[in-house]
């Protein structure tokens, strides 16, 4: 069913992953771009209800156009009313987001981390979010952790989730030690060549990289394929992608290296 074939199960394995939350299930959201009501919306609804998880994330560009914010509120309402994960839901706004839609979204019961963090009651963790609403301008020292206070003593290790739209922003996830990063964007390709290679990425960053499971130094990041289309309302060798991270305790997968390398295409 289609549906079932929207979620994709990703491991993620983090050296010194607390024992609390290895086997953390993430639902991560991306680039639903839904200005009208389209059949695979409903789909969308049925596989994040039929999902096992512990927590939601929501990586931003819900909407195309400005002046069509109607469906997308309601879409993302719909979601909050069928998906009701244990440690909440987590948001940030992409690149065609709107000062409007993020005023019909603030009642919902979603976090919204626009430059700033948030930790789920009782889990060693912080999910930090980077703000790119109306293509705004990330505060990313606004997100660096006071790790002392006036006493100097130090706060327990939190594994760190960042949530940002743009996969270029590795770089700096891995300046503040983030140990792994959610974003979007790029669709996939959205129309790809047979192999799933694509032919635009709507970044700075190489055709390579254009989705899949990334590593710069020691931050690891998934490129969701999204939900939605912009510009043609089709994909081609691009299926949509709802991926389910599972955080597991293990040492990091590839190695270290002051590049961008893709450990895993999809």
């Amino acid at each position: 069913m289609e549906n079932r074939r929207l979620l994709e199960p990703i491991d993620i394995h983090l050296p010194g992953l607390a024992s609390e939350i290895d086997g953390l299930r993430i639902g991560h959201v991306s680039d639903l771009h839904a200005d009208v009501p389209r059949r695979h919306h409903r789909a969308v609804i049925e596989a994040l209800r039929s999902a096992d998880m512990d927590l939601v994330v929501l990586t931003g560009d819900y909407m195309t156009r400005r002046g069509r914010e109607a469906n997308p509120s309601e879409l993302v309402r719909e979601i909050c009313r069928h998906v009701v994960p244990p440690h909440g839901i987590y948001g940030v706004y992409g690149n065609h987001d709107s000062a409007l839609l993020s005023e019909e979204l603030k009642p919902l019961p979603i976090q919204w981390l626009a430059n700033r963090s948030a930790a789920p009651t009782a889990l060693p963790l912080e999910i930090l979010g980077l703000d790119f609403l109306n293509f705004g301008r990330c505060d990313a020292p606004a997100l660096l952790p006071d790790r002392a206070a006036a006493s100097g003593a130090t706060l327990p290790r939190r594994t760190t989730i960042l949530l940002c739209h743009f996969p270029n922003c590795l770089p700096i996830a891995s300046d503040m030690g983030v140990d792994l990063m959610l974003c979007g964007h790029t669709h996939g390709g959205q129309c790809r060549l047979p192999g799933g290679r694509a032919l635009i990425n709507s970044t700075d960053l190489p055709l390579r990289l254009t989705s899949g499971l990334l590593r710069h130094r020691d931050t690891l990041c998934v490129v969701s394929r999204g939900l939605g289309e912009v510009h043609m309302p089709m994909r081609v060798f691009c299926p949509r992608q709802i991926p389910i991270v599972t955080l597991r305790r293990g040492p990091l997968p590839g190695a270290a290296t002051n590049g961008i390398v893709n450990l895993r295409r999809w």
